[in-house]
C-alpha cells in the first residue's frame, strides 16, 4: 500500500490479506487511548492523542455506534486507506488532524513536521545499512524542516493555513510525501516488517570505507544531509556510496585528491569552507584531466549549509565538469559550471583555495554563490563514489587494453595533446607511435640494411 496520487475519490479498497493484518493491528492499538499512544512511540504524546481523536471522529455508516475501544474497525480501515493511498486532500486533512483542527498555524506545521522527522530518522537509522554511517555527525532538524516547508503559503508562524493550503503544499513536495508515507507505514505497520525495512533501506545508501575501518573516517555530512542528497540522486546511484577521499585522512593535497577520485565513475564532491558553508557537486562522469569542459546534464550543484538547495543544468552551456593538473598554459584545478576563471564551483590545484562566482547566478547550473565569500579557503573536501565498485574482471580487461596499446608521441606529451583539444583538434590516428627497443625488424629490411655498407 502506498502512493500520493492527487485524486478526488478515496484510494482502492484493502485486500482480504491486508484486512486481516489491519484487524490484528486494530486489536493491538485500540484497547484504550493509552495503548494507542504506547503503540505509536516514538510519535509525540500530543500528536498521537490528537490522531486518536481524529480517527474516532471519521464518519462511517457505523461510526454513530460507539465501540468499546472508542474507534471502530471501519474507521481505522478508512484512516489506513486515506493515509497510504488517499488524495492530497485526504492526507492534508490527516495532517491538520494531528493538531486537532481544520486550520493550523505555521508554528503548528513546524511542530508536526519536526515530530514526523524524529520518527522518520528513528526508523531509518535502525536500518542495517545505517551502521556504516555511524561515524557521521547527527544534525538537528532545522535545515531539513526549512527545506520541507519551503513554498508553504504564508511566512508568518501565526498565520492560519487551511486544509486547501496544506494540500497545495503537499502536491509540490514529493520528499515531504515520502517522509509522511514512510512514517505512517512504520507507525501502523500497514505493510509487513520486511516490506517496511526494504522501503526504508531504499532511502539509505550502503556506505563502504574501502581500506579504512569505519571509525577512521569522520564524515562532514550529518544524517539529514545523507537522506537529502541520496533522495535527490538519480535512482541508479542511490544504493551504494564508496568513500574515496577526505583531506582529514589524506592531507591537503590536490595530487592525493586526483589519485583517489579519477576514473571512479559518478561521484559526490562535498566542500566545507573556513566559514562553515557546506556545498558541493554531483558529477555523473568520471573525473579525468582534460583541456576543456566535459560531462553531462545529469550533473548538479548543491548546498547543505546554511540551507538546502539543488541546482540543475540550465542548458545555457555544457560546462559541467573540468579537471586539470600540471599544465603551464591551462588552468589547473577542479571546477563545475560557469567558465574559465569564473566557475560555479572551483578548487585550485594548490588545494587550499577555491571560488564560487555567480553574478547573478552560475550560467551552467543556475546556482547562487555557494560559499560564504566568492573566494574561499578550503576547510574540508570529501568525495564519495556512487554505485557499486567496478568488477575486477572489467578493470583487468581495461588494463589489458592499455597494456596492448602502445604509447603515441602525443600520449607521451599530454600538454601537446591538451593544446590540440583546446583548439578543437583531435588526433587523426593513433599512429606515429614510439617503437619498442625489442621490435622485430622484417628479414627483408635486415637484408637491405646489411647491403648498404657493401655498396659504400
Amino acid at each position: 500500500m502506498g502512493g500520493s496520487e492527487s485524486k478526488e475519490s478515496a484510494g482502492p479498497q484493502v485486500t482480504r490479506q491486508e484486512f486481516k493484518h489491519l484487524h490484528s493491528k486494530y486489536e493491538q492499538l485500540f484497547k484504550s487511548e493509552h495503548s494507542f499512544q504506547e503503540g505509536l512511540v516514538p510519535l509525540s504524546k500530543e500528536l498521537s492523542t490528537n490522531l486518536y481523536h481524529y480517527i474516532s471522529g471519521i464518519q462511517t455508516p457505523s461510526s454513530h455506534h460507539k465501540h468499546k475501544h472508542g474507534v471502530t474497525l471501519k474507521q481505522f480501515q478508512e484512516f489506513a486507506e486515506h493515509a497510504l493511498t488517499g488524495s492530497f486532500e485526504e492526507k492534508a486533512t490527516i495532517f491538520c488532524g494531528m493538531k486537532n483542527s481544520r486550520e493550523i498555524s505555521g508554528a503548528d506545521v513546524s511542530n508536526v513536521i519536526t515530530s514526523l522527522l524524529d520518527v522518520y530518522k528513528h526508523y531509518v537509522t535502525q536500518s542495517p545499512r545505517w551502521r556504516g554511517i555511524h561515524t557521521m555527525k547527527t544534525g538537528g532538524n532545522q535545515q531539513f524542516l526549512s527545506y520541507l516547508t519551503k513554498g508553504l503559503t504564508g511566512s508568518d508562524e501565526n498565520e492560519k493555513l487551511s486544509i486547501s493550503d496544506i494540500e497545495t503544499w503537499m502536491s509540490k513536495s514529493p520528499h515531504l510525501m515520502n517522509v509522511l508515507d514512510t512514517v505512517f507505514s512504520v507507525l501502523f505497520q500497514f505493510d509487513s516488517t520486511n516490506e517496511i525495512m526494504e522501503n526504508i533501506s531504499a532511502m539509505v545508501p550502503i556506505p563502504a570505507f574501502i581500506g579504512h575501518r569505519d571509525q577512521a573516517v569522520q564524515s562532514v555530512l550529518d544524517h539529514d544531509s545523507v537522506l537529502y542528497l541520496n533522495y535527490n540522486l538519480p535512482t541508479m546511484h542511490q544504493s551504494h556510496w564508496r568513500f574515496l577521499f577526505s583531506n582529514t585522512v589524506y592531507g591537503d593535497s590536490f595530487s592525493q585528491l586526483l589519485a583517489h577520485i579519477t576514473n571512479q565513475g559518478p561521484t559526490l564532491l562535498v566542500i566545507r569552507d573556513k566559514k562553515g558553508h557546506l556545498f558541493g557537486g554531483m558529477a555523473v562522469d568520471s573525473w579525468e584531466c582534460r583541456a576543456k569542459f566535459y560531462g553531462s546534464a545529469s550533473c548538479f550543484l548543491f548546498t547543505l549549509r546554511p540551507h538546502y538547495g539543488i541546482y540543475t543544468p540550465t542548458m545555457y552551456n555544457e560546462n559541467f565538469m573540468y579537471l586539470n593538473q600540471g599544465q603551464e598554459t591551462l588552468l589547473n584545478g577542479l571546477g563545475m559550471g560557469g567558465q574559465m576563471n569564473y566557475f560555479g564551483l572551483w578548487i585550485d590545484s594548490n588545494f587550499n583555495h577555491g571560488h564560487s562566482k555567480a553574478k547573478p547566478k552560475c550560467t551552467t547550473y543556475g546556482s547562487p554563490q555557494l560559499s560564504a565569500e566568492p573566494e574561499f579557503e578550503v576547510d574540508i573536501v570529501e568525495v564519495w563514489a556512487l554505485g557499486p565498485e567496478k568488477k575486477k574482471e572489467e578493470d583487468s580487461d581495461e588494463e589489458g587494453e592499455r597494456t596492448v596499446t602502445k604509447k603515441s608521441i602525443l600520449q607521451s606529451d599530454p600538454e601537446s595533446k591538451a593544446m590540440l583539444e583546446l583548439l578543437g583538434k583531435t588526433q587523426a590516428s593513433e599512429g606515429f607511435r614510439e617503437h619498442d627497443d625489442d621490435d622485430d625488424q622484417s628479414e627483408e629490411m635486415k637484408r637491405k640494411m646489411n647491403t648498404i655498407p657493401k655498396l659504400l
